[in-house]
C-alpha cells in the first residue's frame, strides 16, 4: 500500500499515516513525498485555510490519490469538500465520515 497522509490540527495522529496539521505542511509533504494514495483531510484546520483549500490546491498541482476521505464535524465543510473532491477528482473514491474532538 502506498503512502498516506492525514491532515487535522487537533486529532490524534492515526498510526501507518505521515500527520500534519496545517496547510502549509501538507504542502509541504506532498512537495517532499510526491504522491499520496490515500488522503485524509479535516475541514477546520484552526487556520485561515480549510481542508477545501488542500483540495483545491491538489486539483491545481495535478496530485490524484486513489481515495480521499473527508472527516470532520464541520457538517458543511464536508458537503463542500465532497462536492469539489466529487467533480475535480473522478477517478478518485471520497468518502466522508464524523470525528468528533
Amino acid at each position: 500500500m502506498g503512502l498516506k497522509l492525514f491532515v487535522d490540527d487537533t486529532r490524534p495522529q492515526p498510526k501507518g499515516f505521515e500527520c500534519v496539521t496545517s496547510y502549509a505542511d501538507a504542502v509541504l509533504y506532498y512537495e517532499l513525498f510526491s504522491e499520496f494514495e490515500f488522503v485524509s483531510l479535516d475541514y477546520h484546520l484552526g487556520e485561515e485555510h480549510t481542508g477545501l483549500d488542500i483540495l483545491k490546491w491538489m486539483k491545481e498541482h495535478g496530485k490524484h490519490p486513489a481515495h480521499i476521505n473527508i472527516h470532520s464535524n464541520h457538517i458543511e465543510g464536508m458537503k463542500l469538500m465532497r462536492k469539489y473532491a466529487e467533480e475535480n477528482f473522478p477517478g478518485s473514491k471520497v468518502t466522508m465520515n464524523t470525528l468528533y474532538k
